[in-house]
């Protein structure tokens, strides 16, 4: 792959109903991937069989506007968007562009995106992921201050200030230590590797599971403050479609907990099979893992879900668990 000079792809799912406000959405964000310094990129859009026919039909007239730089699939079933990122992977890895940015379609991406990632994987042979921090707007674009933010948003913003994981192994420190750390929109990837960990079949974090196996399967990843991502969440609604999906916030955090717990296992496969830990560490990375995501949920008050979590930590080795619950603080709420 040529990294200095291949054509750099975002990957952009889309779904749309009757709401207008997400065709604004759309507007503003494809305007920040026009206003790239580097325009050397391609954007393919995939939507998710919307319901509107007018958000479909717009998307033939934006590339219409740009047919050598926007590229549409349509899907005739709804997946969610890991699905849709597969097809779009699959389409930059088929015409050889050396690597991908995410990008959901109401997020906005920093000028330099591009410019920046290049820069990373041209210098850095080992780079493999460049992800970088990231600021919430609402729906009107404007930031959020974090006193309006939610636990676990906090604890991915607070974990770009203090040594941000890097490096071969970072889905070990991302996993067992700091929790969720690159969000989808401000994360750009090798194709190769993202072709070849596809996104699960999940709709609720499945971004966390691809991560961890981007980690454990590729080589560095790599962090950068130069482009942060505006990253939307609307504060005048109901909440996400995702936890809507799921049944609301607790059905939302079994579904992650399920999820990210599968993810984090494959991971560790993929780091024996490939010879970056030995088999005799599994339990003990698993049950870290399992304990940090417990610290996790438990700041959003899913208690219940917690101690599932911590009784499956216990399950694997009820002394380890004890110990590393110990040295780690975490008494006050996994053994209430």
């Amino acid at each position: 792959m040529d990294f200095k000079n291949g054509t750099a792809t975002f990957v952009m799912p889309h779904w749309r109903d009757e709401n207008n406000i997400t065709k604004k959405y759309l507007d503003e964000t494809l305007a920040t991937i026009f206003n790239q310094t580097d325009s050397n990129w391609q954007l393919v859009i995939v939507d998710d069989m919307s319901p509107c026919k007018e958000a479909v039909d717009y998307l033939d007239e934006v590339k219409a506007k740009h047919p050598e730089k926007i590229h549409i699939i349509k899907k005739t079933t709804n997946d969610g968007p890991g699905h849709c990122r597969n097809l779009g992977i699959r389409w930059a890895y088929e015409n050889k562009s050396p690597f991908v940015a995410f990008l959901d379609a109401d997020d906005l991406s920093d000028p330099k995106r591009i410019e920046v990632a290049r820069k990373i994987f041209v210098s850095n042979p080992e780079a493999s992921v460049v992800y970088s921090t990231f600021k919430v707007i609402d729906e009107n674009s404007n930031l959020v201050p974090d006193n309006k933010l939610s636990p676990s948003i906090i604890e991915i913003t607070d974990g770009h200030k203090h040594n941000p994981p890097q490096g071969p192994n970072a889905w070990i420190e991302i996993g067992t230590e700091k929790g969720y750390t690159n969000l989808t929109s401000a994360t750009v990837v090798k194709t190769d590797l993202a072709f070849k960990y596809p996104f699960p079949a999940e709709k609720v974090s499945e971004d966390s599971h691809a991560w961890m196996r981007y980690s454990s399967g590729g080589k560095s990843f790599v962090y950068t403050p130069e482009i942060p991502t505006l990253y939307r969440i609307p504060q005048n609604t109901a909440g996400s479609s995702s936890r809507s999906r799921e049944g609301g916030k607790s059905g939302f955090y079994r579904a992650k907990a399920r999820v990210d717990i599968d993810g984090f296992s494959r991971a560790i496969e993929i780091a024996i099979t490939n010879g970056k830990i030995m088999v005799e560490q599994r339990d003990e990375l698993m049950i870290k893992f399992l304990l940090k995501l417990a610290d996790t949920i438990q700041q959003e008050q899913e208690i219940e879900i917690m101690r599932e979590i911590v009784a499956q930590a216990d399950r694997m080795n009820k002394a380890v668990t004890d110990q590393i619950i110990q040295e780690r603080g975490y008494s006050s709420w996994a053994r209430k």
